[in-house]
C-alpha cells in the first residue's frame, strides 16, 4: 500500500526537492534523494576515480567530466618522453578495486600505465560521462542559486559553453602546467627544441644527432639513460644538486630477487601464476605495498632509518661515480635525502660517465642560434634541446574560480595555498579538490590517496543531497587548525630542511604545500570519518523552515513503493564467535515442558 499523500498522489515524493517542510512530512520518504548535478574537471586518475565511484555511490546524480585532452589518462596521456615510467612498483600503482595481475615490468612504463587507465575507464563506464576536448575556463559561485556557473571551450570547434553544478570537483592534478626554462635567446635558436611534458612525435633520435638535455629531475634522470645509446653526443646541463637514489620505492623486492639493474620483467610463469591464483597476486601486492608504506619512517629527521637511508644513498652514488669525482662533487647536496622529492635513477649515474655524455654544471648564459652558451663563454652546438625542467608549481593561476563574496582562488591562496584536509578550500562552497594543497602522500601510493579522497568527497555529496543542504563550506577555524597541524608536523621531517623543492613551490625555506602531513595509510584513517562539525551549512527551502525536514514522512522509499525492505540483512557485519559449541537452534521442545522463566 502506498503512503498517504497530502495531495492524494503517491508519486508526489518525486517533487519533494521543491516542496515545503509541511509537504515533505506527508510526501517525502527519508531516502528519496534529491537530484544533484556534479561537474568534475579532469579525466586523469582522479577523474577516473570520480567517474567510477560517484555514479556507483551517489544516487540520482547528473554527472559530467570536462577534459581538455582527447582521452582519459591525464599525466600518463600527456607524458610520452623517452624512458617515461612510474617510480613506484606497478603492483602498488593501480586502483584497489582493479588489480592488474599482468604488469610486464616491476616498474611499469608510461604506455603500459596509460593502457591500464584506458581499460579501467572502459570497463567501468567512465567514458559515458566524459566530454573531451573541453577546456575549463572558469567557475563563478552563484549564492542565490547555490550553484557553480561553469564556463568551458570546445577546443575543436572553438565554441564556448556554460553549465551549472550543485557541486564542483577539481581533478586536474598538480604537475600539468609545464614551462620553458627562463633562459634568454630561445627565439634565436635554429634547431629543434622539446619539453619532456610536451614530447612531439616528430622528434626522431639517431646516431648522428647531438643533443642538449637540460635538467635532471624525475624526467631528466629517465631520459638520459634512455637516449644515451641512441645519439652521437649529449651535453647534460645540471646546475642544481640532488640525491640520486640507487633504487626506487619498493626496492626490497629487487634485493630479494638479486636484481641490480633497477627493474625487471615478470616471467611468463609468474604472470600465469598470478592470473590463475588471484590470492597469490594479492599476497604479492600486499607485500609490495607494505614496503612502500614503511618508507614513511625514513622521513623523520635524525632517526636511525633516515640516517641509514642517507648513508646508503651516498655510498651508492660514490661507488658509481668513483672515476668521476667531479660529477659527484657537483651533485651531492647539503640537504638530507628526501628534502626534495627523491629521484630514483636506475642507469642515470652510469649514463653520466659514458664517453658520449658531457656533464655540465656550469650555469647557462643564453641560447644561441646553434646551441647553448654557458657563463664561462663556451658555446656547444647541438641539433636538439630537450628541456626536462619541470612545471609551474606556484599554485597561482591554476583556475579562474570565484567563490563567496567575490573571492578568487588566487586571493584565497595568499600568502600560500591551503585546503582543509587537502580537499576543501575556505570560501568556496560545495567545491572539493583531488590533490589539493598537502594532498600528496608522504609515503604510499598516490592512486590510493586519490581513491580515499574520492570516498570522502562522496560522503560529503551524499550529506548535501540527503539532508537538503544548499551550501557546505569548511569553517575558517577548522581550516586554520589543519594548517597549523601541517606546519607543526613537518618540523620533525626531512621535508622541512632548507632546499629548493616543488614541495615548497621552489622556495628553499617556504611552507610545505604539497605532501600530506603523514603517510598514505594515515590519510586513509583520517578521511574515513568526516568531522561534519568542521563545516558551515546553509539550508534549502525545506530545511530552512526546519533543519530536520528531510526526515520526511516516516517511511523509506522501499516502503512507499511496496518493494523489499530487508536490504539491511545483506550488509550484516557478523560478530566474532567466542564459543562455537553453542547452537542457537538448540531450543527446548514442547514435550519437555514449559520454557524456564
Amino acid at each position: 500500500m502506498s503512503a498517504p499523500s497530502r495531495n492524494g498522489d503517491s508519486s508526489a515524493h518525486s517533487e519533494s526537492c521543491q516542496a515545503s517542510w509541511a509537504e515533505m512530512v506527508y510526501d517525502h520518504p527519508v531516502d528519496d534523494l534529491r537530484p544533484i548535478k556534479v561537474i568534475c574537471i579532469g579525466a586523469g586518475i582522479s577523474g577516473i576515480v570520480a567517474g567510477v565511484r560517484f555514479p556507483q555511490m551517489i544516487k540520482n546524480i547528473d554527472f559530467v567530466i570536462y577534459e581538455k585532452n582527447s582521452d582519459v589518462g591525464g599525466t600518463w596521456l600527456e607524458n610520452r618522453y623517452p624512458g617515461v615510467r612510474c617510480d613506484i612498483p606497478s603492483a602498488a600503482y593501480q586502483f584497489t578495486f582493479e588489480s592488474n595481475t599482468q604488469w610486464r615490468e616491476y616498474y611499469a612504463s608510461g604506455p603500459e600505465i596509460q593502457r591500464y587507465l584506458v581499460n579501467v575507464a572502459k570497463k567501468y563506464g567512465v567514458y559515458q560521462y566524459c566530454r573531451f576536448n573541453r577546456r575549463f575556463d572558469g567557475a563563478h559561485w552563484d549564492e542565490k542559486k547555490g550553484q557553480w556557473l561553469v564556463r568551458t571551450t570546445n577546443l575543436v570547434s572553438g565554441a564556448e559553453a556554460h553549465d551549472e553544478a550543485d557541486v564542483l570537483i577539481t581533478a586536474s592534478g598538480i604537475l600539468n602546467r609545464w614551462k620553458w626554462p627562463d633562459i634568454p635567446g630561445w627565439d634565436s635558436y635554429k634547431g629543434k627544441r622539446v619539453h619532456t611534458a610536451d614530447w612531439k612525435d616528430d622528434i626522431k633520435l639517431d646516431e648522428n644527432m647531438s643533443v642538449a638535455l637540460i635538467g635532471a629531475g624525475s624526467s631528466g634522470v629517465q631520459v638520459l639513460p634512455t637516449i644515451q645509446p641512441l645519439v652521437k653526443h649529449i651535453d647534460h646541463y645540471m646546475k642544481g644538486r640532488n640525491w640520486i637514489s640507487p633504487l626506487g620505492a619498493g626496492f626490497e623486492e629487487l634485493a630479494a630477487r638479486k636484481v641490480e639493474t633497477g627493474n625487471f620483467e615478470h616471467s611468463q610463469e609468474e604472470l600465469e601464476k598470478f592470473r590463475r591464483n588471484i590470492g597469490s597476486y594479492k599476497e604479492f601486492r600486499q607485500r609490495i605495498e607494505d614496503s612502500l608504506n614503511a618508507a614513511q619512517l625514513a622521513a623523520f629527521m635524525g632517526t636511525q632509518p633516515q640516517k641509514m637511508f642517507q648513508q646508503m644513498t651516498y655510498e651508492s652514488m660514490a661507488a658509481k661515480l668513483k672515476d668521476r669525482p667531479d660529477i659527484l662533487s657537483a651533485l651531492i647536496p647539503d640537504f638530507p635525502v628526501g628534502c626534495r622529492r627523491l629521484t630514483p635513477g636506475p642507469g642515470y649515474l652510469e649514463a653520466c660517465i659514458k664517453e658520449n655524455v658531457e656533464y655540465i654544471s656550469t650555469s647557462i648564459k643564453k641560447i644561441t642560434e646553434q646551441g647553448i652558451e654557458t657563463v664561462d663563454g663556451k658555446e656547444r652546438k647541438v641539433d636538439l634541446i630537450i628541456c626536462a625542467t619541470g612545471f609551474d608549481v606556484s599554485r597561482q593561476g591554476e583556475f579562474d574560480i570565484v567563490g563567496r563574496n567575490g573571492k578568487t582562488l588566487d586571493e584565497i591562496w595568499q600568502p600560500h595555498p591551503e585546503a582543509y584536509l587537502s580537499i576543501c578550500p575556505p570560501h568556496l562552497p560545495n567545491l572539493f579538490m583531488f590533490l589539493g594543497p598537502n594532498g600528496g602522500p608522504g609515503a604510499g601510493s598516490t592512486i590510493h590517496m586519490i581513491e580515499w579522497v574520492g570516498e570522502y568527497i562522496v560522503k560529503c555529496v551524499q550529506k548535501i543531497q540527503r539532508e537538503y543542504i544548499k551550501t557546505m563550506v569548511v569553517s575558517e577555524r577548522a581550516n586554520k587548525a589543519f594548517s597549523q597541524q601541517v606546519d607543526e608536523y613537518f618540523k620533525k621531517t626531512v621535508f622541512a630542511q632548507p632546499c629548493r623543492s616543488w614541495y615548497k613551490r621552489g622556495e628553499p625555506t617556504g611552507r610545505l604545500v604539497t605532501p600530506w602531513p603523514g603517510s598514505g595509510v594515515h590519510a586513509h584513517r583520517v578521511l574515513a570519518n568526516p568531522r561534519w562539525e568542521d563545516f558551515e551549512y546553509s539550508p534549502m527551502t525545506q530545511t530552512g523552515e526546519n533543519a530536520m525536514a528531510w526526515l520526511g514522512n516516516g517511511l523509506t522509499l522501499a516502503q512507499h513503493e511496496g518493494t523489499a525492505t530487508t536490504d539491511y540483512l545483506d550488509t550484516v557485519q557478523s560478530p566474532k564467535v567466542v564459543d562455537p559449541n553453542v547452537d542457537t537452534g538448540d531450543v527446548i521442545s514442547f514435550d519437555q515442558g514449559p520454557l524456564p522463566v
